[in-house]
């Protein structure tokens, strides 16, 4: 979903960039072929489920069998969960379960919470390319190090 302006441009000319010479049809945005697109609406409660999960694991990884320690595990689960958060906190659809839909914070229940939700959730948004990218790349590694350490090709050092 996040990538769409780039396949928009690319596959369909629509919207035409600066200059794109774009093909001469009329723009339906999200309407028709790409409808489903707006389903990720629906799976941000799916995403903010999947942080709190990994959020847990993060947690659990400080609790060895002797007692409270960190390991380089740790610091990769704990990693994994910061960052897919911050994913998660600057999407779109976050932003607007917040805030979006209020034309004046100071008129509605809660307004002042809202707005600073919405704020911090706007600082999130602003930066999405950026987590979108290190998480990406964080979770591929972040699996592939419990993948080795689990079959026991690598050994998951303890720092503390």
């Amino acid at each position: 979903y996040y990538y769409r302006k780039a396949y928009y441009r690319s596959l369909f000319f629509t919207p035409p960039a600066c200059a794109v010479g774009g093909r001469p049809q009329k723009y339906n945005g999200e309407r028709v072929l790409l409808v489903f697109q707006n389903l990720h609406r629906y799976f941000l409660y799916l995403g903010l489920a999947l942080v709190v999960i990994l959020t847990w694991d993060a947690i659990e990884a400080f609790h060895f069998h002797d007692g409270f320690g960190i390991g380089v595990g740790t610091i990769v689960l704990v990693l994994n969960a910061v960052l897919l958060a911050g994913f998660t906190f600057g999407c779109n659809s976050l932003r607007h379960l917040i805030g979006g839909n209020v034309d004046c914070f100071s008129c509605v229940s809660f307004g002042e919470a809202r707005h600073k939700g919405w704020r911090i959730v706007s600082w999130f948004n602003g930066r999405h390319l950026e987590w979108a990218w290190v998480s990406l790349f964080w979770v591929g590694f972040t699996d592939l190090y419990v993948r080795l350490v689990a079959m026991g090709i690598i050994t998951d050092y303890r720092i503390l």
